[in-house]
C-alpha cells in the first residue's frame, strides 16, 4: 500500500501490541495510532468496535468515508488502544414487548438492525414478545429510556376509534385523544410566555423525547404503536438530512403519576425536544418544567384548551379556525337544503346553523327511508286512481330527493344525521335523483354536499358516491394513498412492520419530520411563518394570543370532484 507521506507516517507493524490487533499494520496520524483495516462482507460497525476494544463513534470520528456507511472494500482505520484505555462493550437487558421488531429496537437505540442481530445471534429469526435481548450501550448516547409498560387505563372512545387511511379519501383527527382527568392530582398550567427556544448546529446530536401511551404487553396499543413506527421512519429522513439524533422513548401508559416520575428522575433535563405526552393534563406538568430551559414540547394529536405556555406547538388545528374557509358556502348566495334523519349529529347540525347568515334561504327536508319496493307498489296505486278519475295525493317519496335538487338555484346540501347507514342512503338517494333528472332533460341545480369529517370514521361508505355528489369537508389531516409520496411511505412501513399504516403512522412521521429537522434552524424564530409539508398535510404555527401556544392553523378543504379528482385548499 503506498501512502502519502505528507497524510500519514508509516510507523511500525507490532506483533501483540494490542490485543485485539495481530499481525496487522499499523500507522500515525498527527500523534495518534491506528490500526488499518480492509472491511470484508458481512463486518458491521459494531462488530469491529467489540473486536478492536473501541466504540463505533470513534471508528466513524477517524473515517470521513463513512459517513456514508460501511462497505466491503473499504481501507479503514481503527484507533489504537493500550490495554488501559480498552473498555469492555457495555450492554443493558432489554424485555421485548409485543409490536417491537429489530427494526424499531435498532431505530430507537441508534444501531443498525445487523448490530443487533450481532449482538443477538439468537435473534436470526425474528423478536418474540418476553424475550431478553442485549442491546449495545454507544458511548456518546443517552441510556435509551423505553420505560417497562405497566397496565394501561381504559382506553378512552377517542382511543378505540381508529380512521381508516385504506380508501384513497382524506382521513380525519377526530378522533385524537380529548383531555382526559386520569389523576387526581393537580398542575397548574404553565403561564404563557415568549421561549427563547434551544436551537443546535450543523453537526450536533439532537437528544429527543418520545412521550406515547404504549399499553401493556397484553394490551398494546395500536394507534400509538404506530405514531411511534412512524416516528421512527421520520427519523430516517431527518438522518438522510445530515443531521443526528438520539430518541428516549417513554411509556406514559396513560398515567399522570407515571409522566411525574419521568420528569423528577432527571431523565428531560438534557433533551432539546419533547414530543408528547399526547393527553393534555399530562402534558401541561411536563411543559411547567420544561419551558424556562427553552425546550419545545409539541402535542401531536389534542387539541389543548387549558394549556397556557409558548413552548407548547400544537399539530391538530384550532376548532375555533374550523369553518374559516367554508364560511362563504353560508353567506347568503346560496340556498342552504338541511337533510336530517330521526338520529342528528346535534354538534354538526348546530356548527352549520351557526354559520348561516340571517336572511339565507334554508330548506329542511326530513329523510326517512323507504325501500324502492314500496314506493313501486304506491306508484302503481296512484296510476290505477288517476285511471279512474280519482283525486290522487302526489306527495313524493321522502326519500325522493328529486324535488330538492330541481331548477337552478344554486345549493349547498348538508346531511346532519349521525349514523352511517343514513348518511349513506341519502348520499345515494341524491346521486339517483341527480341522474333521474337528467335523464328526463330537467335542469338539475349546481349542488355541493358539505360533508361530516366524521364520515372519514365510516368503513362502509361507497367512496365514488362523495365524487358523484361534490362533497366538501373539511379535515385536520389529509392522506391520500394514490399520491407518489404517500404510496412511498406506505411501501416502507410495510417493508418494515409488515403491516399498512393508519393515520397515526403518517402524524408520526410528521412530527419527526417537522420538529427534529427545525431544531437546525426554524426553531430559532418559534417556527414563526414557516410552512412545511412532510406528506399531503401543511403546517403552518401561530401563537395563541391568550394562551402562547403555537397552534398549526392549516385546515384542510379537501373537494371530491364529480371528475372523480380530489383536490384541496
Amino acid at each position: 500500500m503506498k501512502i502519502r507521506s505528507s497524510l500519514i507516517t508509516l510507523a511500525f507493524v507490532l506483533l501483540g501490541a494490542v490485543s485485539a490487533v495481530s499481525a496487522q499494520e499499523i500507522v500515525v496520524v498527527n500523534g495518534a495510532k491506528y490500526a488499518v483495516h480492509d472491511v470484508v462482507k458481512g463486518e458491521t460497525l459494531y462488530s469491529l468496535a467489540r473486536h478492536y476494544g473501541v466504540t463505533v463513534d470513534e471508528i466513524i470520528a477517524a473515517n470521513d468515508v463513512l459517513k456514508a456507511g460501511l462497505k466491503a472494500g473499504q481501507r479503514i482505520k481503527i484507533p489504537v488502544k493500550s490495554a488501559a484505555e480498552k473498555e469492555q462493550p457495555k450492554v443493558r437487558l432489554h424485555k421485548v414487548v409485543r409490536g417491537e421488531t429489530l427494526y424499531s429496537l435498532a431505530k430507537l437505540n441508534n444501531l443498525t438492525v445487523e448490530e443487533l442481530r450481532t449482538a443477538n445471534p439468537q435473534v436470526r429469526r425474528g423478536l418474540k414478545a418476553g424475550q431478553l435481548i442485549e442491546i449495545p450501550l454507544k458511548e456518546s448516547a443517552v441510556e435509551q429510556s423505553v420505560v417497562a409498560p405497566a397496565p394501561q387505563a381504559a382506553q378512552s372512545k377517542a382511543e378505540q376509534q381508529q380512521t381508516d387511511a385504506t380508501t384513497g379519501a382524506t382521513t380525519s383527527d377526530e378522533n385524537a385523544p380529548a383531555t382526559e382527568n386520569s389523576t387526581t392530582a393537580v398542575v397548574e398550567p404553565a403561564k404563557a410566555e415568549i421561549v427563547p427556544f434551544r436551537t443546535l448546529q450543523q453537526g450536533e446530536r439532537a437528544e429527543v423525547a418520545l412521550m406515547l401511551p404504549l399499553g401493556s404487553e397484553q394490551r398494546p396499543a395500536q394507534n400509538y404503536l404506530d405514531f411511534y413506527r412512524g416516528f421512527l421512519i421520520g427519523l430516517d429522513s431527518v438522518r438522510m438530512a445530515g443531521h443526528s439524533v438520539n430518541l428516549n422513548l417513554y411509556n406514559t401508559a396513560h398515567d399522570y403519576n407515571r409522566v411525574a416520575e419521568i420528569i423528577s428522575s432527571g431523565a428531560l433535563d438534557n433533551v432539546n425536544l419533547v414530543v408528547g405526552p399526547v393527553y393534555e393534563d399530562e402534558l401541561i406538568p411536563v411543559a411547567a418544567a420544561l419551558q424556562s430551559r427553552g425546550v419545545p414540547i409539541v402535542s401531536p394529536l389534542a387539541n389543548l384548551t387549558q394549556t397556557t405556555s409558548g413552548a407548547v406547538f400544537q399539530m391538530s388545528p384550532s376548532p375555533a379556525t374550523k369553518f374559516d374557509k367554508v364560511r362563504s358556502m353560508f353567506d347568503g348566495s346560496k340556498r342552504v337544503v338541511i337533510i336530517s334523519t330521526d338520529n342528528v349529529d346535534r354538534e354538526f347540525d348546530s356548527e352549520v346553523r351557526g354559520m348561516i347568515k340571517d336572511g339565507a334561504r334554508v330548506v329542511e327536508h326530513k329523510y326517512v327511508y323507504e325501500h324502492p319496493s314500496i314506493i313501486e307498489k304506491r306508484e302503481k296505486e296512484r296510476e290505477k286512481m288517476r285511471a279512474a278519475g280519482l283525486a290522487v295525493d302526489d306527495t313524493p317519496s321522502p326519500s325522493d330527493m328529486s324535488p330538492l335538487l330541481a331548477g337552478d338555484e344554486s345549493t349547498v346540501i348538508v346531511i346532519t344525521a349521525d349514523n352511517e347507514v343514513e348518511v349513506d342512503r341519502i348520499l345515494a338517494a341524491v346521486a339517483s335523483a341527480n341522474i333521474s333528472l337528467t335523464a328526463r332533460s330537467q335542469r338539475v341545480v349546481p349542488y355541493v354536499v358539505f360533508g361530516n369529517n366524521r364520515w372519514n370514521r365510516y368503513r362502509n361508505i361507497d367512496r365514488s358516491i362523495l365524487f358523484s355528489n361534490n362533497v366538501t369537508m373539511l379535515s385536520t389531516y389529509h392522506a391520500r394513498r394514490s399520491e407518489p409520496i404517500i404510496r412511498e411511505f406506505d411501501k416502507r412501513f410495510v417493508k418494515e412492520f409488515g403491516a399498512l399504516p393508519s393515520l397515526y403512522a403518517y402524524r408520526g412521521y410528521d412530527a419527526a419530520v417537522v420538529f427534529v429537522k427545525s431544531l437546525y434552524g426554524a426553531m430559532a424564530t418559534g417556527m414563526e411563518g414557516t410552512h412545511t409539508t412532510p406528506l399531503l398535510t401543511p403546517y403552518i404555527f401561530e401563537a395563541d394570543a391568550t394562551s402562547g401556544v403555537r397552534i398549526n392553523n392549516q385546515w384542510i378543504k379537501v373537494n371530491y370532484n364529480n371528475n372523480f379528482t380530489i383536490t384541496t385548499e
